[in-house]
């Protein structure tokens, strides 16, 4: 079967079916996947059965993994990958018990100088309804603003931290900690499309701003931006293998499911580079 893809929405997002990443994937193929996703900025790859050693296998056609600093949810044995289990869900600095990636929309680990290119979640186990993960187009979101906005969030820098929530260890925020200065208005380094780049709970500051001015300043950006015109999201089916590109998109997973049924994730980084 060859290669077949299609598209998910007009805003973002494509389907491919008919690979087999366990497998040996042609060059032609590997190039089409990789401008493909570096176009559409969200790829789901469907009906995948990968053991731990294939999944690395297959995103390294993409790039090389990096560390992700959650180091109570690493796997033995393969600590590139996070094990993203619902129903061990750990408490934020409010005491609530969220699932990772749900609080809010947010491009991934900006507490650090080469935040992932792409983020790569595969599907192990799913709750009987519930757990989708919304995706936003930040490239557009950006391209929608008044030309005189744009002029006015160009230049413009975020101060990043690592969060202060209580699963992250003490030998995480020294190996992580240090603070990270990013555009807010970020140039993908294969398309030159611009887009909005953060993390919002991961800003400690907008440059030249109190933190509490940047909160309120982000919060209204993003309510003027994220909308359903920019957005898709993603109902998870087992065996897929979801990759997006942080460089242009922000995500949102969704907690309206049962967490003790189980919804488990398996998460990969892959490096990217300094944003500019």
């Amino acid at each position: 079967m060859s290669l077949r893809m299609r598209p998910l929405g007009d805003a973002l997002g494509v389907e491919i079916i008919g690979i087999d990443l366990a497998t040996s994937v042609s060059k032609q193929d590997i190039e089409t996947l990789q401008t493909t996703l570096a176009d559409r900025l969200v790829m789901v790859i469907r009906d995948q059965s990968l053991d731990p050693t294939e999944l690395l296998a297959a995103l390294r056609l993409f790039g090389e993994t990096m560390p992700q600093h959650l180091s109570d949810m690493l796997m033995p044995g393969h600590p590139e990958i996070a094990v993203l289990d619902s129903r061990k869900a750990p408490k934020g600095s409010d005491g609530r018990v969220m699932p990772v990636g749900s609080r809010a929309w947010h491009t991934d680990h900006t507490n650090h100088a080469r935040p992932p290119k792409v983020t790569a979640l595969y599907a192990v186990q799913l709750p009987e309804s519930g757990g989708d993960t919304s995706f936003a187009n930040m490239q557009l979101a950006y391209a929608s603003l008044p030309k005189a906005q744009q002029a006015e969030l160009t230049g413009l820098r975020t101060v990043n931290k690592i969060e202060d929530h209580g699963y992250v260890s003490e030998a995480d925020r020294a190996r992580f900690g240090n603070h990270q200065f990013h555009p807010l208005i970020r140039t993908h380094p294969e398309t030159g499309r611009q887009g909005i780049y953060l993390h919002p709970g991961k800003t400690e500051r907008i440059e030249g701003m109190e933190p509490e001015a940047s909160r309120i300043f982000v919060d209204s950006l993003l309510d003027q931006t994220i909308g359903p015109d920019v957005t898709y999201r993603h109902q998870w089916h087992p065996g897929d293998l979801v990759l997006w590109d942080n460089r242009g998109v922000m995500h949102q997973a969704h907690a309206d499911y049962d967490m003790q049924a189980g919804r488990v994730m398996h998460r990969v980084l892959l490096e990217g580079e300094v944003p500019r």
